[in-house]
């Protein structure tokens, strides 16, 4: 009932009330005692009040109405799914779903003819997860989902986060494979929100990127939008924000692997042997690549690798000069024309755990090398400006 209703039925029982009463009706009403004429004044006031106290209980029983109605359809959480599909659902303090919001077309598709209006929140999110599932939005190749909780209170929103997180790590567990699942809180601005508009995306996807960038901030917001919840997921690995909680791990199914990306970059740069090797995966030029950098002969090779296809995006080398000659010594050899003529005293190439430093403060300059191959463990100190072998041992390294 609304504030006009309200004010209608006060003016109609008002109306309802008797008119002044007519002289006649007023005789009519006394008594002769002693020649002496008394109203009967009880019977008088009960018929005005009677009405007036049935108008204020229509009244008082309308306002209450209206609070009820108010409060079962006030939106006391959002909460949002994403995977691809971005959907909010807003809900009452009962935790009933008052609307089901598609974000994308995406979205859509998983939605459906399905109409959440009434239904618990719990019985949504695991009608709207089975949809996911079926439809192929959620596979072993891509298996993330963030939860984002929009709630006034802070310790409600945390805890109808941890109960939908649990909720859905448990429908993840399939027989196939298992779901990786993030979870946060939001308080959305109105730039955070603007950005979900106009990106199609929720609020609380909206706020995870924001979050990256704060930690990466080479990264751009147009950038990082049109990428799944499990590619996110993927680049936050390293450097998760602290206001994210994260259980079981973003699936790689779906890429070649660092191994294999590993083997293209050596076999297009032509090399074996190389030190300082680094695999990152990043999103570079509107794909997911693998970032292969390594050093090999005093040169720094940079190598961006597509994740899915293994085309090499970008590649690049240039003179490592932490590895050149040392500053202020010309005449001083590489470290790896050191490291050449340990491993070649050594009679191996397969080696692991390799260090080499320079000791320029001795009276006669020279590198330190130390290495593992096989059982054995290697130490060399090789004379800087000649390559000589100073000193060499070998021993089992259980």
């Amino acid at each position: 009932m609304n504030e006009h209703e309200i004010n209608q039925k006060i003016d109609h029982a008002f109306s309802a009330l008797p008119p002044e009463k007519l002289p006649e009706d007023i005789l009519s009403s006394c008594t002769e005692q002693k020649g002496v004429l008394k109203m009967k004044k009880k019977n008088l006031v009960l018929r005005r009040v009677i009405p007036i106290a049935a108008a204020f209980l229509l009244v008082l029983t309308g306002i209450v109405g209206v609070w009820q109605y108010r409060l079962q359809n006030a939106v006391s959480s959002t909460v949002s799914l994403d995977v691809n599909p971005s959907v909010e659902i807003k809900v009452n303090k009962n935790e009933q779903v008052l609307a089901v919001d598609p974000r994308n077309e995406d979205a859509k598709i998983i939605i459906g003819t399905m109409d959440f209006k009434g239904s618990d929140l719990d019985v949504t999110v695991n009608a709207l997860i089975g949809s996911m599932l079926q439809k192929g939005y959620i596979t072993e190749l891509a298996n993330s989902i963030l939860i984002s909780v929009d709630h006034k209170d802070a310790a409600e929103a945390a805890r109808l986060q941890k109960k939908l997180a649990a909720e859905v790590e448990n429908l993840l567990h399939t027989d196939t494979f298992d779901g990786a699942v993030l979870s946060q809180t939001v308080q959305a601005d109105d730039a955070v929100a603007q950005q979900a508009e106009i990106s199609n995306i929720s609020t609380g996807k909206a706020q995870l990127i924001n979050r990256i960038i704060e930690l990466n901030p080479q990264r751009t917001f147009e950038e990082l939008a049109p990428l799944s919840i499990n590619e996110l997921n993927l680049l936050i690995s390293g450097l998760q924000p602290q206001t994210v909680t994260s259980t079981g791990s973003a699936s790689q199914k779906g890429y070649i692997g660092s191994d294999k990306a590993k083997e293209i970059a050596l076999n297009h740069a032509g090399l074996s042997e190389i030190y300082d090797l680094e695999i990152d995966l990043d999103y570079e030029k509107g794909a997911m690549c693998y970032e292969v950098d390594f050093n090999a002969g005093g040169i720094e090779y940079e190598y961006d690798i597509n994740a899915t296809t293994g085309e090499i995006v970008t590649h690049s080398k240039e003179a490592d000069e932490a590895e050149s000659t040392p500053s202020g010594s010309a005449e001083y050899i590489t470290k790896e024309a050191a490291k050449s003529a340990a491993l070649t005293h050594a009679g191996t190439t397969d080696i692991r755990d390799f260090e080499i430093e320079l000791d320029a403060d001795d009276s006669h300059p020279h590198y330190e090398i130390e290495f593992r191959s096989g059982k054995l463990e290697y130490s060399y100190e090789i004379d800087a400006s000649t390559g000589e072998i100073l000193k060499s041992e070998k021993e089992y390294n259980d």
